[in-house]
């Protein structure tokens, strides 16, 4: 028997509720915003905004951090070609099970 997960399930798991506080016309604002894009919640009109800001680059100045000096790139691998590998070593791979033959019914 396969176990088959659709996508919208694992695209919903991956989202958090939070709450959140809104002035009165901005609540109504995102209302109108759903019922005219066709969404099926305010939630996904916020999750779009966000999304939206994000790709275009809004954010605060003060949350803006620098990585320069957190990684150490090998000397033998500077073009990190052997990369994936090294990453991939650090996880367990899961082991798959070895599938039964099905019993015919009859």
């Amino acid at each position: 028997m396969t176990t088959h997960i659709s996508e919208s399930y694992e695209y919903r798991m991956a989202k958090r509720a939070i709450s959140i506080t809104l002035e009165e016309d901005n609540l109504l604002w995102l209302h109108g915003q759903t019922r005219g894009s066709g969404k099926r919640s305010v939630s996904q009109i916020v999750d779009g905004l966000v999304a939206d800001a994000r790709a275009a680059g809004r954010v605060h100045a003060d949350s803006i951090r620098s990585v320069v000096g957190t990684i150490e790139i090998a000397a033998t691998d500077p073009d990190l070609a052997d990369a994936d590998r090294t990453i991939r070593s650090l996880f367990a791979t899961p082991r798959r099970r070895a599938r039964r033959p099905r019993r015919r019914r009859g």
